[in-house]
């Protein structure tokens, strides 16, 4: 994901602010100024490039493809919206798609998995920004 955006870093004189919420009311306030927009960058593999080592990078002048832009441009408080209880899995793909034998999938499965049951136990709190701090 490449920001469209460009990087702009919170004011060096909130430094000292030990409020909890600093980032989220960051982000809550640059998306009422604007979207945030990321484009999907997808490098396409050439045979012979490692499938199954994340840590080999392949060579700089592997064709790029641009397909698509995440665009945020609303917030959604958790006590009003339906995310909190999701597990991202990435060995759950839609039809037409599969994985790569990296191991790091698998390994990544089977912790978010073991994050997610983990939190199911837990006492659900309010959210940390409530719905109307999102439509400000």
């Amino acid at each position: 994901m490449a920001p469209v955006q460009s990087f702009e870093p919170i004011s060096t004189a909130d430094s000292g602010r030990t409020d909890k919420n600093q980032l989220f009311e960051a982000l809550i306030a640059s998306i009422h100024r604007h979207p945030l927009e990321w484009h999907l960058i997808i490098t396409v593999a050439q045979p012979g490039d490692p499938t199954d080592n994340a840590t080999i990078p392949w060579p700089p002048d592997r064709q790029q493809v641009d397909a698509g832009t995440l665009t945020i441009d609303h917030l959604e408080s958790d006590d009003t919206s339906p995310a909190r209880d999701i597990n991202f899995d990435p060995l759950v793909l839609p039809n037409g798609m599969a994985t790569s034998d990296d191991p790091l999938l698998s390994a990544r499965s089977a912790v978010y998995s073991q994050s997610f049951t983990r939190r199911e136990g837990e006492h659900k709190y309010g959210s940390a920004i409530s719905a109307a701090e999102t439509k400000k």
